[in-house]
């Protein structure tokens, strides 16, 4: 028995992996013009200058061949995906991006795209393909990003995501209509803003606060994210400026260093808390006005795990937080808190002989301790504890610590 030369086995492969190549190009192209059902294997075999026979080496079916085109584009764009997704942190930057890509890569495989829509789409069996269960993995990574924007608590966790995800790429699906076959538009990348402007209120817990888009704020959101995945030391002003998708340059035009842009983090978010904690205070019982300051705070802070965490960890037990300017910001919050007490003193809802300051830092202290033993020690434990029993139960603790 002779053995081929090694040589020309890789000859053979190479040949190979040429004419299936050149199918699946073919088969691309003459499909997107005439449609799957209207095409035929001569016409592919002709448009790839090979034989009908050379094609059924490679597919028992046109079919087949169909889906193959498919399951190759779709492993190349996820490979594109994963690329563009590289060191974009916190969920809201990383669906953003998301969304961008997918209209992006729509615009530029046109022929691509109309073969997954328009033809395999109606395809029962398409459903049981390797294509498919490559678009259930990208479907799977959109799933993943919504359900990170909860842990951030950036997403409203009342949100059924399942449904969100639909609307998501509902939206993809007529985009590509209103772009290919009715021709309203021309490309649908420019439509990313006026998209997730609609997806973010869908999703965020506060529409009206939604992180505004410009790159000061893309930035201290990339900083929170960054800061509270590696720490301060570890964290650098450039993978921040990645993260944001600004440059190095940036970042110093609106923060003079790393410590400047940390402490940035709790001016911005306390002037935002001060704001929604003001509106929140639409009753006259002091009591009540107390308790409901309380849990607005716990119930608040606990829907922004990053914030939290480098708010705890970084800022709080900071020394310079509380040399700099930034430390006016918390003093603004909690002072909201002392008026509450100041003004149940006066009208006899609490006890004259109660310390407004102790019972302030009593409050910080109290709220400090928890996040440490909910999040950061026993972590693998932090699952069992009923986190909103216990913020009812510090309320009223903490309340009946000043009523008379």
């Amino acid at each position: 028995m002779l053995l081929m030369p090694a040589h020309n086995q890789q000859e053979l492969t190479t040949q190979k992996e040429m004419h299936r190549q050149s199918i699946l190009d073919a088969a691309s192209l003459i499909m997107n013009q005439k449609g799957f059902h209207e095409s035929t294997i001569s016409e592919i075999a002709l448009q790839a200058r090979l034989k009908d026979s050379v094609i059924y080496q490679f597919f028992k079916s046109k079919e087949e061949l169909l889906f193959s085109v498919v399951y190759e584009q779709m492993k190349n764009w996820l490979e594109f995906l994963n690329e563009q997704l590289q060191g974009i942190v916190g969920a809201q930057n990383r669906l953003r991006k998301l969304v961008w890509a997918h209209l992006r890569f729509n615009d530029v495989n046109k022929e691509y795209i109309t073969l997954v829509l328009l033809e395999c789409r109606t395809n029962m069996n398409f459903y049981k393909s390797d294509a498919y269960m490559l678009i259930r993995k990208y479907s799977g990574m959109v799933m993943s990003i919504l359900q990170g924007g909860v842990k951030e608590g950036l997403f409203d966790p009342g949100v059924n995501l399942v449904l969100v995800r639909d609307l998501i790429f509902g939206l993809m699906d007529f985009e590509v209509i209103t772009s290919l076959v009715t021709h309203e538009i021309s490309e649908a990348c420019p439509d990313h803003e006026d998209s997730m402007r609609i997806i973010e209120r869908i999703l965020f817990i506060n529409p009206q606060k939604i992180l505004p888009i410009d790159k000061r704020q893309r930035i201290i959101q990339a900083a929170i994210q960054a800061f509270a995945a590696k720490g301060y030391t570890d964290t650098t002003i450039s993978k921040i400026a990645a993260a944001a998708g600004v440059a190095d340059g940036t970042v110093y035009e609106y923060f003079k260093n790393k410590e400047d842009l940390l402490l940035s983090i709790p001016e911005e978010r306390l002037k935002d808390h001060l704001e929604l904690a003001k509106g929140s205070f639409n009753i006259q019982d002091s009591v009540m006005k107390l308790r409901q300051f309380l849990q607005y705070h716990f119930r608040l802070y606990l829907t922004d795990h990053g914030f939290l965490k480098v708010y705890i960890m970084l800022i709080l037990l900071n020394r310079r937080f509380y040399e700099s300017r930034a430390f006016g910001s918390l003093r603004s919050y909690v002072g909201l808190l002392e008026e509450v007490i100041q003004e149940g003193i006066k009208n006899g809802s609490f006890a004259a002989d109660v310390n407004i300051r102790v019972f302030r830092n009593m409050f910080l202290g109290a709220f400090t301790h928890m996040v440490l033993r909910w999040f950061f020690l026993g972590m693998k434990h932090t699952g069992s504890v009923d986190k909103m029993r216990e913020i009812e139960e510090i309320t009223e603790l903490l309340s009946k610590g000043v009523i008379n």
